[in-house]
């Protein structure tokens, strides 16, 4: 037993998939299929509604790239394994960069991260977290706004700091990979290593930039290899003005758009919480899967009996589409009820924490004396008789 575990653990290329693996293929089908059958009850417009939804379908789409990446790489693997049995036992520190098994596991780790965001969905029950459920939801649209700003941003500068630094980096480059073969010298060459990638090219600028956003940045990384005082001192420039823009504009800019949605959210607290909490209430009544994933692959009770009717498909069809009519105008005059209930409920509490008061009584009488006589003085430049009028008010 020990010595199959210690095979399998050397054995890193061609293993079929455990069964851990398998049954989150299991999951992933049954939430691919409660998608389907999402989209056919509430229509593909309504489905697109849903911002969760998008959520739902990048976390499939993951999981199935990363199911058909496994299944490239056992094949691509067990056909080397095949000309070459000792192709089974090599080190992951010696793979490909981008070997379809990492890229896999890559994106199953990017899919675990979307699967563990959908539980914050359920936030809309509790009156606590409610609020700021919906407030996140609020900041994560302000951050998209403000990504695309920073975006231009960070592209700018990473232009100008690669066009002025890339052949410096290329020296530093020269200087770390000097061992045969083509590989780096960590021992004794590392700060080279390290400095190079900052501005070796526009996607390590775009990155080091990014990173410098956290302090991740020193100025000893502009000390490169032949560097000219001129050129060291114009890329410290436009790296300063860079931290300037991002540090002190634009990320305040972030803050106050995000305090202003939470401020916002804040005043109407009660009122988007039990609205956010009635929507994912609702979302459990609609008529969709008997049992949740993974068991809603398999054939339930009430598929058995709508296969074993003796009924035609176009009587069901008919029945269930006059069914489903009659539920949404039931419905919509519950909702609509609900809705004006609500309302006269709400003008109710408002009048009792504001009563009426003598002063308003008596500008409401103005108002009225107002139009009487405004009406008065219409009706006699039409030529019709006010004179009776004018004597009851005498």
């Amino acid at each position: 037993m020990k010595a199959e575990l210690a095979e399998q653990e050397q054995r890193q290329r061609g293993q079929t998939p455990s069964k851990l693996e398998l049954l989150v293929v299991l999951y992933v089908m049954g939430f691919m299929w409660e998608e389907v059958q999402e989209i056919f009850a509430v229509g593909l417009r309504s489905y697109l509604r849903n911002m969760w939804n998008f959520i739902d379908f990048l976390r499939n789409s993951l999981y199935v790239s990363v199911m058909c990446l496994r299944a490239y790489a056992y094949i691509q693997q067990a056909t080397e394994i095949a000309r070459d049995p000792q192709m089974a036992y090599i080190p992951r520190e010696k793979w490909h960069d981008f070997d379809p098994q990492l890229i896999a596991e890559g994106l199953f780790a990017a899919a675990n991260v979307f699967s563990a965001l959908k539980l914050v969905h359920l936030f809309s029950i509790n009156p606590h977290l409610g609020p700021l459920q919906i407030s996140l939801g609020r900041m994560v649209i302000d951050i998209v706004k403000f990504f695309f700003i920073y975006t231009l941003v960070l592209f700018a500068f990473a232009c100008g700091l690669n066009q002025l630094l890339w052949y410096f980096a290329a020296l530093e480059k020269s200087k770390c990979y000097v061992l045969p073969g083509g590989e780096a010298d960590w021992a004794s060459h590392g700060d080279s290593c390290m400095k190079w990638r900052r501005f070796g090219n526009l996607f390590e600028s775009s990155q080091s930039l990014f990173w410098a956003s956290f302090g991740m940045v020193d100025l000893e990384d502009f000390e490169l290899t032949g560097i000219k005082s001129y050129t060291r001192f114009w890329g410290l420039l436009m790296f300063g003005s860079y931290s300037v823009i991002n540090v002190i504009v634009l990320l305040n800019l972030l803050i106050a758009m995000m305090s202003n949605s939470y401020a916002m959210i804040d005043e109407h607290s009660d009122t988007e919480w039990k609205f956010a909490r009635t929507k994912l209430w609702m979302s459990y009544f609609e008529d969709s899967s008997t049992l949740p994933p993974p068991f809603n692959v398999l054939p339930s009770v009430k598929w058995v009996i709508r296969l074993s009717r003796k009924s035609s498909k176009a009587v069901d069809r008919q029945r269930s589409k006059k069914r489903q009519e009659e539920e949404q105008y039931s419905k919509y005059d519950n909702i609509m009820r609900a809705l004006v209930w609500r309302y006269v409920a709400a003008m109710h509490r408002k009048f009792e924490n504001n009563p009426v008061t003598e002063d308003d009584i008596n500008e409401v009488k103005s108002e009225i004396s107002t139009m009487r006589y405004e009406m008065l003085e219409i009706f006699e430049n039409s030529g019709l008789d006010v004179s009776s009028a004018n004597k009851k008010e005498k």
